[in-house]
């Protein structure tokens, strides 16, 4: 006849062997987290589907904006709350500016822009400006040598992807941008200069097309 610390000891030896913080660990109560909490909501709630596949040219439509409004409500409570509160027009259209500016020039500031803060993101676009772009009104010429004139960002045109290429690094590198930012603007340039990417190609392209070509 087995005793009970012999039963004891067999099931104790049948059993998974468990630390005492695991033990501790397996008694608590098992509650979802808020992540899994948010996706059953999103899951139970129907909501238009959004093909990932549109093009640039469709973003605006009305209802593809009302489908991704819905969507977004419906997966955070909170920020739908925010929406709700907002009298602001909603637009999927990149703001940017000069509704002139093209898709180049926008490439380029987002290269330059990266991982900065806006400030000092802007105070190397200006030099960059100075050093290389076009000013708008030539009677400011005399203030590109005064660092504290009160030049802007819109007395300016931004140098052409032909320039951009032919510009040098290391004197790229001397208005403040870094040796991979530098090489990023020229590569990004060759590919405009080359006909390689165009302002057409890529008002045509999926968002994931133009990731994609971009990489």
């Amino acid at each position: 006849m087995t005793s009970r610390r012999s039963a004891r000891l067999l099931a104790k030896a049948a059993s998974p062997i468990l630390t005492p913080k695991a033990s501790k660990v397996l008694k608590k109560p098992v509650t979802k987290k808020p992540a899994v909490r948010v996706a059953a909501a999103v899951l139970s709630t129907k909501v238009p589907a959004i093909d990932a596949g549109v093009t640039h040219a469709t973003l605006a439509d009305p209802g593809m904006m009302e489908a991704a409004i819905l969507y977004l409500k419906s997966a955070d409570p909170k920020l739908g709350q925010i929406i709700d509160q907002t009298t602001d027009e909603c637009s999927m259209s990149l703001t940017r500016d000069d509704d002139n500016e093209t898709s180049f020039v926008s490439l380029c500031k987002s290269v330059i822009f990266q991982q900065l803060a806006g400030n000092a993101a802007r105070a190397i676009l200006l030099r960059f400006l100075k050093r290389y772009g076009t000013l708008t009104d030539t009677s400011k010429a005399p203030l590109l040598n005064d660092d504290s004139s009160e030049l802007q960002l819109t007395d300016f045109e931004f140098p052409t992807a032909q320039q951009v290429v032919a510009m040098d690094v290391e004197e790229m590198k001397a208005v403040g941008l870094g040796q991979r930012k530098a090489e990023y603007l020229q590569a990004v340039a060759e590919q405009f200069n080359s006909g390689a990417l165009s302002e057409k190609m890529l008002l045509g392209m999926s968002d994931e097309n133009v990731s994609r070509t971009l990489v």
